[in-house]
């Protein structure tokens, strides 16, 4: 039977919050024969600095064909950005409206089961600690976006509580945060810089800007908690250690929760309730001036040993891999550094997919702003099989995943680009490439197709050019430049198998009548006609050559001596076949005279042809005036 499989829709998954819940589903994924592809974009990393980094971060849940999927987990309010967050939305609208199996994380949605966190009873357990133990009644409230559904439910459970005890939120002091550390600063700053006088407490809506509004307060001398109180929401590792009072969500029970439902949804039962709603809890710390809870703090110093030696491990690999990474030349270099990439990282299985135009010539190289309908897999390997470099259906999103497996699979798909460059994407088992070292990874792969690209352009570039320096604009045959340079090639395998070397010279007639009566654009286009009259050769391995103006050559190999001297006769054919039926406003006609030899081995030089079809043509040309006359 196909193993049911599940599309996940997230952002930042490196982020200790994501990354427990994509575990804890992964877990609960493999006990019901599930199998998950995360679709995820950093664009929470406060990495884009422009909206085009926004657009190619999102650009990432436009890749799964929704239709292949069983079920679907979305995470809207995880998105760092407006784009990736309506394009999620706008994504999941017609799952619900076909009624297809459908979890939503924190933000309810039409058709889906939606798991709430009930985050406005911890708050306002928090801000009655605040204000009953701890005596504040002026606390400033430093939210994430107030566009986010999320943001808005803490900041009113604040509010409310606030209202209850004659208190007010002071709308100077509600600050959005981002929910990142940056933002977390930037909000401390504009916390010292309000009226001039400290509120008792900052809560913070979660651990990220809490422990940067800590660390900026510590940078300008003010004391925490005994100047002024931070809390925070998550419960982060860090945070716990660092003992900031803080408010725990159940995510590992979320993800369970969700695999339960969609298990039984997509077997047929449907879920009775469409909202399940999990407590959360508060824990309380230092940073209030509690004390700290020492059961909670060991679990979570073991996690944090395990993530500082990770980080130290991802330092080095950065260090050892940005130069190599960054100066790939081509594509049989590019899989060889990556297969020494994956192996250093001990990353199980990963699928590098690039989009084939940035080191192959192909017959679209735009970047349309979509992934092509086929993807080079530049590199690919799953517990030691490497799979060679081979093109495949952007629909099958990696291919090894419609194979049968013995086990589950759970796989990050993240965009590569650069600006306004999509490269294509990376899959890769969630663990240790997908952890906290994602940003970094992602970076290097982004390095190492930037660099394949430019190189790639360098050498397109390059090949055009000197196309351009060879070729004739007007006729697109080679001219006398190429001629100089590639007729050798011919004379030394000529001389080699001791075959004749022909050279063919063409000069039009009347082509002074044509420009006075009829004007130098027409004389262009009866260049260019005869140009493809000579065309007609090249299927017979002579090359046309356009010399200058109304001059021409061709000139390849011939087996016999009746063969070079068929030549001639084949393009006065053309030329009257032409002029029978393509008629034009006047008749072509050309003189022309030949001249074929066996090239000597040694020392024999174009020249010689040259000048003896030159003769031979200006014999004809004197003929046909001599008849005329």
């Amino acid at each position: 039977m196909k193993r049911k499989r599940i599309a996940v829709f997230v952002a930042s998954i490196d982020r200790e919050y994501q990354q427990d819940f994509a575990q804890s589903l992964a877990t609960a994924a493999a006990i019901y024969d599930m199998d998950i592809c995360i679709f995820n974009s950093q664009g929470h990393m406060n990495v884009a600095t422009s909206t085009t980094s926004d657009i190619r971060e999102s650009i990432i849940y436009d890749l799964p064909d929704l239709n292949e999927f069983d079920g679907f987990i979305s995470m809207p309010a995880t998105m760092g950005n407006d784009i990736a967050y309506q394009k999620v939305m706008d994504a999941m609208r017609p799952i619900g409206l076909q009624g297809k199996p459908h979890v939503s994380i924190d933000i309810p949605q039409a058709g889906a089961v939606s798991i709430m966190f009930d985050d406005a009873i911890s708050i306002r357990e928090l801000t009655e600690h605040m204000i009953q133990e701890h005596g504040a009644r002026r606390i400033a409230f430093v939210s994430g976006p107030l566009n986010s559904r999320v943001a808005i439910n803490r900041v009113e459970a604040c509010r409310e509580t606030l209202d209850k005890y004659g208190l007010k939120l002071e709308e100077g002091l509600l600050l959005d945060g981002q929910w990142t550390r940056v933002g977390g600063r930037k909000a401390a700053e504009q916390i010292l810089a309000y009226d001039g006088e400290l509120p008792d407490a900052v809560i913070c809506a979660n651990d990220d800007m809490a422990l940067s509004v800590i660390e900026y307060f510590v940078e300008h001398g003010i004391r925490v908690p005994q100047d002024i109180a931070v809390t925070g929401f998550d419960a982060l590792r860090e945070a716990v250690m660092r003992g900031l009072t803080t408010i725990c969500r159940p995510i590992d029970r979320s993800a369970r929760k969700a695999a339960d439902i969609l298990h039984e949804w997509i077997d047929g039962k449907a879920p009775a309730e469409r909202t399940v709603t999990l407590s959360t809890i508060p824990i309380y710390g230092e940073t209030c001036g509690c004390s700290q809870n020492l059961e909670h703090m060991n679990e979570q110093l073991r996690a944090l040993g395990t993530e500082r030696w990770n980080m130290e491990t991802i330092l080095t690999r950065v260090s050892m891999f940005s130069g190599v990474m960054a100066g790939v030349g081509d594509e049989l270099e590019a899989r060889e550094k990556i297969r020494e990439f994956a192996s250093s990282w001990d990353i199980q299985e990963m699928y590098l997919c690039v989009d084939p135009s940035i080191c192959r010539t192909t017959e679209n190289e735009a970047d349309t702003g979509k992934y092509p309908k086929e993807m080079l897999l530049l590199y690919g390997i799953r517990n030691g099989k490497e799979y060679p470099a081979e093109m495949f259906l952007t629909s099958d999103l990696v291919p090894s995943l419609h194979q049968m497996r013995k086990n589950t699979v759970c796989l990050v798909f993240c965009p590569l680009y650069y600006r306004d460059r999509n490269m294509g994407y990376v899959a890769m088992n969630l663990g240790n490439g997908t952890g906290s070292g994602l940003y970094s990874v992602l970076m290097l792969l982004n390095g190492a197709m930037m660099s394949l690209f430019l190189q790639t352009n360098i050498k397109r570039y390059a090949r055009k050019i000197e196309d351009m320096v060879i070729h004739d604009p007007l006729t697109g045959m080679l001219n006398r430049r190429g001629f100089r340079e590639l007729a050798s090639t011919d004379m030394e395998q000529a001389a080699h198998e001791g075959k004749l070397f022909v050279v063919m010279s063409i000069d039009m007639d009347h082509m002074k009548r044509i420009n006075d009566v009829y004007g130098h654009l027409m004389g262009d286009e009866a260049i260019a006609r005869m140009g493809r009259i000579l065309q007609s050769v090249a299927n017979e391995g002579y090359t046309p050559v356009h010399i200058s103006g109304d001059e021409f050559l061709v000139y390849g190999i011939a087996s016999t001596r009746e063969e070079a001297d068929q030549l001639t006769g084949k393009i006065r054919e053309e030329i009257d076949r032409t002029n029978r039926e393509d008629p034009w406003i006047c008749d072509l006609s050309a003189s022309l005279g030949s001249f074929a030899d066996v090239p000597e081995k040694e020392g024999d030089e174009v020249d010689r042809f040259l000048t003896n079809a030159d003769r031979n043509m200006y014999a004809d040309k004197h003929q046909k005036h001599a008849a005329r006359t």
